[in-house]
């Protein structure tokens, strides 16, 4: 088991809070993994084993406990010094009934320190979230970053253009990652693919037209880092010989994002500081994923990279928009309470137009937040207090000022 220091550290900094941990993420990228390596440090601790209570919903043992009563009478079984600390550690606790109801319960009758995974975001909004509002804290887990995927391959940064190129082709799963024969990589990704789009999309959000669901994705994936609308989508699909209206595209989208597959970003207004509702940006969370649906694609670098750098500011916490400036657009406009950054990503800048192209929207923004132009060139094109970075040195997290 290949720890992910950056992910468990957050869950030790909220250990023994009052606070439910609930981590969450795209199924496969981390989670369950995570849990084992908290249940692991909690053992080294000189917790006891008995104190530390793990079911997880994805196992055929622990089925039965997905009925509320079962779940409290094994709980209370378990739970044999009322007075110590028990570690309460649930996979996948969208399976429980009424889980937020049945959770808040168990932590206000039993001495427990609660961490629970799910793989929907639906379930972790709006009336679920009701018994527990201001008494959790999210840790969101993403597939593998670029570093991370390194690490389970096994590279050194001597070898970050070869990884860089498999992290395109391979994906950033796990599982994907540390297979390192080519066909079992394929399959990996195909079952990954089947699982989440089949089980977390389809089955329960109860898509009807599973051909007609493909299509739109297939078409979204192929415009990553566009501008998107229902309704064009729609009328793509139309003229491609399917129907769908605006409101089925619009489920499909948030069936994808509730299930962690694509991430909407809003467009932000930099002078009246707004956020904007159309026409916003969709990016997808695993290049694995896009490549099984639309097959891999090296014309389309630019956008694939500006996806990389999005899911990079993701893991770094940010809240990501894409800035408008009048007619100029700021790919991303990212923010951390008091913190906000600019950013502009680029294949390459060597020729002078698409230079200025890209610093134009730099050039009107007058406040003094730190703006970052993000190629994949080697040559240091920082100028006028704009700051240039190398694509690899940005996803490997070398601070450049």
């Amino acid at each position: 088991m290949i720890e992910r220091p950056y992910y468990l550290n957050q869950l030790l900094r909220a250990k023994d809070t009052d606070f439910i941990k609930i981590i969450t993420g795209i199924r496969r990228s981390g989670k369950s993994t995570l849990l084992e390596m908290l249940k692991k440090h909690l053992l080294t601790q000189g917790v006891p084993e008995n104190h530390v209570i793990h079911i997880s919903y994805e196992q055929i043992p622990w089925f039965p406990l997905e009925k509320a009563e079962t779940l409290y009478a094994y709980i209370k079984e378990h739970i044999t010094e009322p007075a110590h600390r028990y570690y309460l550690l649930i996979d996948e606790v969208q399976e429980l009934e009424e889980w937020a109801k049945v959770i808040n319960g168990l932590k206000a009758t039993f001495p427990l320190d609660i961490y629970i995974t799910g793989s929907n975001s639906r379930l972790f909004s709006g009336e679920y979230l009701t018994y527990i509002t201001g008494r959790y804290i999210e840790i969101k887990v993403y597939p593998l970053s670029l570093s991370e995927f390194m690490t389970f391959r096994g590279y050194d940064e001597s070898n970050v253009a070869k990884a860089f190129n498999e992290y395109l082709t391979i994906g950033s799963f796990p599982a994907a990652a540390v297979a390192k024969d080519p066909e079992l990589t394929e399959i990996i990704n195909s079952g990954l693919f089947d699982s989440i789009f089949a089980r977390d999309i389809i089955i329960r959000g109860g898509i009807r037209n599973e051909g007609v669901f493909l299509k739109a994705a297939k078409f979204i994936m192929e415009n990553i880092g566009n501008p998107l609308s229902v309704s064009a989508i729609s009328r793509t699909l139309k003229s491609q010989g399917s129907s769908a209206s605006a409101d089925t595209i619009d489920n499909y989208l948030t069936q994808m994002v509730n299930a962690y597959v694509l991430y909407q970003c809003e467009r932000y207004d930099i002078r009246g500081k707004e956020r904007l509702r159309t026409n916003g940006k969709y990016y997808v969370a695993d290049l694995g994923l896009r490549n099984r649906l639309i097959g891999y694609r090296r014309e389309n670098l630019g956008h694939v990279i500006e996806n990389l750098v999005y899911l990079e500011l993701l893991r770094r916490g940010y809240t990501i928009s894409t800035g408008l400036y009048n007619s100029l657009e700021v790919d991303f406009v990212a923010q951390k309470g008091t913190d906000i950054r600019y950013y502009q990503v680029s294949l390459s800048v060597m020729e002078e137009t698409v230079l200025a192209r890209e610093l134009a929207p730099f050039q009107k923004i007058t406040d003094n937040f730190p703006k970052y132009l993000i190629t994949m060139d080697t040559i240091d094109f920082s100028q006028n207090g704009i700051i240039h970075q190398n694509l690899y040195d940005f996803l490997l997290g070398k601070n450049k000022q």
